[in-house]
């Protein structure tokens, strides 16, 4: 055993000063003489010069709790040359880090993956533990510290690996590693990384620290046949309608990361796993093209689309996926004071022009709004109309169910107070017709109503000029979106329940302003649509490493409980509390069931990460530098290294912990030793 700080024993030399004193400390004898005790009989005096230890079991305890003290504050360790002793000299601790991602599966590199982490595992020693750590986005422990009798168990592990659908990262795995090592008592400390070191893979991460001594033996797979490797990166679908059928143009991009051009390639469409379309694809060494299909019917919802490539070294990122369902249309109510809807004209000619998502739009006079048009309608308009108590309080119930609702205040614009749902209490006119116009002043880029309009020459919203406008008292709850030049609000916002409300102090058609004449008076009308409505287009595709909210998208109205059948046919059942989320982990299409599995509720199309596509490798010796860099630091195979000091074992051990536990302890058992002697 070695100390830090051996200094400290000198205390223990001062553990002797009041035993010393205990011991030899006499009374002194000092005889005073008095003439009236000359007749008292004289008693024999025996001085005594030393005191005797009545109990030498409380000295005992505690001299053996300051020694200890003394001793814990010396920083005892053991030097690794002992533990070598102990343990068996040249006991290694081997993590080999197998590098499991899509890129793996080019030519036969996953073969001499394998192959090389057999290698590793073949030439551990008897005393040698080793552990198996598949990586790719993440790190996964197939098996830990195993000792010579799970070898088999090791190799069997390699064996039944297999190259996965998800990215390249370094990162990961060597904190794994790290904490298996750190965790590990053998005086050796290896690391067999065994990958085709892609460039996307590393990113520099400060992070990923092996402890210091450690060895890292970089296993580099590449090369390969002088082949093209083209990967389909992408696919953009636009939406058009023929004969009242919806209809999607497929327009797919093939990057070719191979070494060779391609010549003679094809590119097809499938459709519902069946061949459609086919395209010739030529791409040059790092070039790439974009080939368009010809626009097919929607027939139904969750289409399922594949474009695929021809195989080459790589055919996992030959096939890109996606799901295609027909647009469902936002239901909007605007509440007009006419029966022609001739107020509302510029609101819905707004809504009639666009596809995604497509308005479609009922106007409706204040006493005629059905019960079934609140319960099929996703937004209701309020287009400067006195709006009856009983249509307010019915307004109040689709809000708090989660519609969108918008009120604009014109000259006749009336609420009833008994319903609290508006932003702001609506107060009297203001007449801007003499003087100058009132304009937009701030505007709150940040809502998604505006967003659009954030960067430069995206719209004007101050060209419009407002002639008159309605002043109103903001609720405590609302938040102002837009304010006219003076300062008053113009647009206001609250959510009552689930839904939302806003407030436009003006008019939407000519009668107080020429907003409708303006450019931004479409896209806004749209954008607050969309916004009122919780619209959200949903994703054609997901990449592999995503998460999936089973409850969400599509499948928003189904509950959360039910099946996802997986690509290769694993079924994964959903908590019946509340929504559940999946990664995603393999290429292909997702299916979320009922609790039943006899009902497809959503299908979800998750492709692979193509910059996993890109092979261009790095220097290993790059990720061995920064994943031992430090004090004392690690080396790679071969290197000299550095012996790890004795602060670092004596930090690694703690034992000056368990030794002041130990003392404080004694000091205590001394208490209750003192109490009960008093006692007696």
């Amino acid at each position: 055993m070695s100390f830090l700080a051996p200094l400290f024993f000198a205390a223990l030399a001062a553990l002797a000063i009041p035993v010393l004193i205990h011991l030899i400390q006499r009374e002194k004898k000092q005889v005073v003489r008095f003439p009236s005790l000359m007749f008292v009989q004289r008693v024999p005096y025996k001085s005594v010069r030393r005191r005797r230890i009545h109990n030498w079991l409380l000295l005992c305890v505690r001299l053996t709790a300051l020694a200890l003290i003394v001793l814990a504050f010396a920083r005892p360790f053991l030097r690794r040359d002992t533990l070598n002793t102990a343990v068996g000299a040249g006991a290694r601790e081997v993590v080999v880090l197998l590098d499991d991602s899509y890129s793996l599966a080019y030519g036969d590199h996953w073969e001499r993956a394998r192959a090389a982490a057999s290698n590793a595992i073949n030439g551990l020693g008897p005393d040698d533990r080793g552990s198996l750590v598949l990586f790719g986005s993440g790190a996964e422990i197939a098996l830990r510290s195993a000792a010579s009798g799970d070898r088999p168990r090791l190799a069997a592990a390699v064996a039944a690996a297999r190259p996965g659908a998800s990215a390249t990262r370094y990162a990961p795995a060597l904190k794994v590693a790290g904490s298996i090592l750190a965790e590990s008592s053998l005086p050796r400390r290896e690391v067999v990384l065994i990958s085709d070191f892609q460039r996307g893979g590393w990113r520099g991460e400060e992070g990923a620290r092996l402890p210091e001594g450690t060895t890292v033996t970089p296993v580099a797979i590449a090369g390969g046949a002088d082949a093209p490797n083209v990967a389909v990166t992408g696919v953009s679908l636009a939406r058009s309608t023929f004969s009242n059928q919806e209809r999607v143009a497929v327009t797919a991009v093939a990057v070719n990361r191979g070494t060779r051009a391609l010549r003679g390639g094809q590119l097809s469409l499938e459709i519902g796993g069946r061949p459609i379309q086919s395209k010739p694809l030529d791409v040059e060494v790092n070039g790439s093209v974009s080939v368009v299909f010809d626009p097919v019917t929607v027939a139904g919802a969750f289409m399922r689309g594949s474009v695929r490539a021809s195989d080459d070294a790589l055919a996992v990122d030959n096939a890109f996926h996606f799901v295609v369902s027909p647009a469902q249309p936002v239901r909007v109510i605007v509440v007009d004071r006419g029966a022609t809807g001739g107020g509302a004209l510029y609101l819905t000619r707004a809504l009639a022009i666009g596809e995604a998502p497509r308005f479609e739009t009922v106007v409706r006079q204040p006493d005629a709004v059905a019960e079934d048009d609140l319960r099929r309608a996703s937004v209701v308009l309020l287009n400067d109309v006195a709006v009856p108590a009983a249509l307010a309080r019915r307004l109040q119930r689709f809000v708090e169910g989660g519609g969108g609702l918008l009120v604009a205040l014109g000259p006749r614009a009336s609420w009833s107070p008994d319903v609290d749902v508006l932003p702001a209490a609506i107060e009297a006119p203001v007449d801007r017709t003499r003087g100058d116009a009132a304009r937009l002043g701030t505007l709150e880029f940040g809502h998604p109503g505006f967003e659009p309009f954030r960067a430069p020459r995206s719209g004007d919203f101050a060209a419009a000029r407002i002639y008159g406008y309605r002043a109103v008292k903001p609720a405590a709850d609302a938040q102002v979106l837009a304010r006219f030049d003076g300062g008053a609000p113009a647009l206001v916002e609250r959510r009552v329940g689930a839904g939302k409300v806003l407030l436009w102090a003006s008019s939407l058609d000519l009668s107080w302003s020429d907003f409708p004449l303006k450019p931004v008076y479409l896209p806004f009308v749209h954008r607050a649509a969309r916004h009122l409505a919780s619209y959200s287009e949903p994703a054609p595709w997901l990449t592999v490493g995503q998460v999936l909210d089973a409850s969400a998208g599509a499948a928003r109205s189904q509950p959360a409980s039910g099946v996802v059948l997986t690509p290769s046919g694993r079924r994964v059942s959903m908590d019946e509390e509340g929504a559940e989320v999946i990664e995603l982990a393999e290429q292909g299409f997702y299916e979320l069931r009922n609790r039943s599995g006899d009902a497809v509720t959503a299908v979800v199309a998750s492709n692979v990460d193509t910059a996993e596509s890109d092979l261009t490798p790095m220097d290993p010796k790059e990720i061995v530098a920064a994943a031992t860099a430090g004090p004392g630091g690690g080396r790679e195979a071969g290197g000299s290294g550095q012996p790890v000091t004795p602060e670092t074992q004596e930090r690694s051990q703690r034992l000056w912990w368990y030794v002041l536990c130990l003392g404080i302890l004694l000091l205590g058992a001394d208490t209750v030793i003192s109490n009960r002697l008093s006692k007696s």
